[in-house]
């Protein structure tokens, strides 16, 4: 019967005062009128924060408004008890920080992108932490710790509203990795003022470690002027004390460029999906252990790209071609650079406003085009093979109808409403009988949006944009087939035999880096 009384006064409790209150004089005077038990009372004082007035006039205007002296002497207490002690803020030497903590920060790579974060090990049972929107809904997950060890990771967690991800990878053999240390419960994070730093482990760089101070501590965030780098998003925020206080999630800039306001997830926001996680594990099978291929550390030969991309004549038709309903780009160093560098890309402004008509859009197809944030995926000319996979564009049936009964009637017809006929879930790449690994599976977001007299489109999807070795295509393979699948039917692939001319302008375009780690390796 007390257990079922202690139960009610504690649901009458919960109705009375919102979750996370913090306890006062009239608030406890509150509880007495209704009528809680001072033993309840007490456990309520003890396990809650609290500003209690101890005064003369505090005391006695609760002994007026009938609260017990038990109660009276429990709040007494709470007010005299010590306060959770914390270290001394300590400023330690950034390099020695950066040597002792870069270990437990890792790379977080996924399908979705650009998708090229950063992450933290923060138990050593291979429990990484990084942003939701960094792994998105992707299948295909994996964590990058140094620049030889890549290895799948399995999702076990996420809160999109509080934008947090929990991962989990096998650590079996890495000596190297050393989990961060987190802030334990109870323990304040840090003080308005103190220096903090974080460190980021973008795709194409070094980790880099980066500082500033506390602006503000808020019940569920640290605001602070900490510069959080692009591709640094996820990472561990620490204190003086190198305890993880907080997950970089966002930076807000001046338009200049200049460091702005960064505000910073609380990591005890993380704790539940902890807990969440840990639970997962039991009923998830354990991730591999096998280190995943990674892109060469060798850059491409400069001087064969910029001689490649110069060529008057270049012809662009043996690297793309039709699949289906997908338009298909085979992309070497020397084809990207003619993207990126900014003497070609400047003599192609002209090109670029043939798309306001309609038959440059139907009829042209250009590697890379449209693709937002694209530059994300290609490092600084890596000797990889990148395959692109666009979704073809085509008019509406009623679009179709109504201008071509205009037309009928001698109206002029109007814009052409169209659409992308179908979208990317994955491909396939075989050298011969061998499906050829892709160092990363990607999905590039394709943003279209044109409004004039012919055309007409606002669409969105998703591009495969898959990452191969420069050897996957070779003369050797003697067939290279490529496989595309669709979300829509993902079970049955359109299919397409590469012709003689694209295998042999891929093979000339990486011969130069061929013969440069042939030179090498002499």
């Amino acid at each position: 019967m007390r257990k079922i009384l202690f139960a009610l006064s504690f649901l009458t409790f919960c109705c009375l005062l919102p979750a996370q209150q913090t306890m006062n004089n009239d608030a406890i005077v509150k509880l007495v009128k209704a009528g809680l038990s001072d033993d309840l009372i007490v456990s309520t004082i003890n396990a809650s924060a609290a500003t209690y007035d101890t005064s003369a006039d505090g005391l006695i205007a609760l002994k007026q408004a009938g609260v017990s002296e038990k109660v009276i002497a429990a709040i007494v207490q709470k007010v005299a008890e010590p306060k959770i002690p914390r270290p001394s803020v300590v400023v330690d030497d950034l390099t020695a920080a950066y040597k002792k903590y870069r270990n437990g920060v890792v790379t977080v790579l996924a399908e979705y992108g650009p998708a090229k974060g950063t992450g933290f090990i923060f138990d050593t049972a291979g429990l990484v932490m990084t942003n939701q929107h960094v792994v998105r809904r992707s299948e295909w997950v994996a964590v990058q710790l140094d620049e030889r060890t890549r290895l799948r990771a399995k999702v076990l967690a996420t809160d999109p509203e509080k934008d947090i991800a929990v991962l989990w990878i096998n650590l079996d053999g890495i000596k190297t990795a050393t989990p961060v240390t987190l802030l334990k419960p109870g323990e304040p994070p840090a003080e308005e003022g103190e220096r903090v730093f974080t460190i980021g482990s973008p795709l194409h760089q070094s980790k880099v470690m980066t500082t500033g101070i506390v602006s503000k501590i808020e019940d569920r965030a640290i605001i602070s002027d900490i510069n959080i780098n692009h591709g640094n998003s996820g990472g561990p925020l620490f204190n003086s004390n190198g305890v993880v206080i907080g997950i970089t999630t966002f930076g807000d800039f001046s338009s200049q460029g200049g460091p702005g306001i960064s505000g910073i997830v609380r990591i005890e926001e993380a704790f539940p999906l902890i807990e969440k996680a840990k639970i997962a594990m039991a009923s998830t099978s354990r991730p591999s252990a096998d280190f995943l291929p990674l892109e060469p550390v060798d850059r491409f030969p400069l001087a064969a790209l910029k001689q490649g991309a110069s060529e008057e004549k270049f012809k662009l038709t043996p690297y793309v071609f039709n699949v289906g309903d997908y338009s298909v780009a085979v992309i070497t160093p020397i084809l990207s650079y003619r993207k990126l560098a900014p003497e070609i890309a400047a003599g192609k402004e002209k090109n670029k406003r043939n798309k306001k008509n309609a038959e440059a859009v139907e009829g042209t197809f250009e590697p890379l085009e449209d693709l937002k944030d694209w530059q994300e995926y290609l490092g600084e000319y890596d000797p990889v093979l990148y395959i692109q996979a666009s979704p073809k564009l085509v008019e509406g049936f009623w679009s179709a109808f109504g201008r071509g009964m205009a037309s009928s009637h001698g109206y002029a017809p109007g814009p052409a409403s169209m659409h992308f006929k179908t979208d990317f879930y994955r491909m396939r790449l075989l050298c011969g009988d061998k499906e050829i690994q892709p160092l990363m599976p990607g999905k590039a977001e394709r943003v279209l949006s044109i409004n004039n007299q012919v055309l007409r489109v606002t669409d969105a999807t998703f591009d495969g944009l898959y990452e191969y070795p420069a050897d996957a295509i070779s003369a050797d393979c003697g067939k290279v087939t490529l496989e595309i699948y669709s979300e829509k039917d993902p079970n049955r692939p359109k299919t397409q035999v590469l012709e003689a001319k694209t295998v042999q302008a891929v093979v000339r375009d990486f011969e130069p880096y061929f013969q440069q780690e042939g030179a090498k390796a002499q």
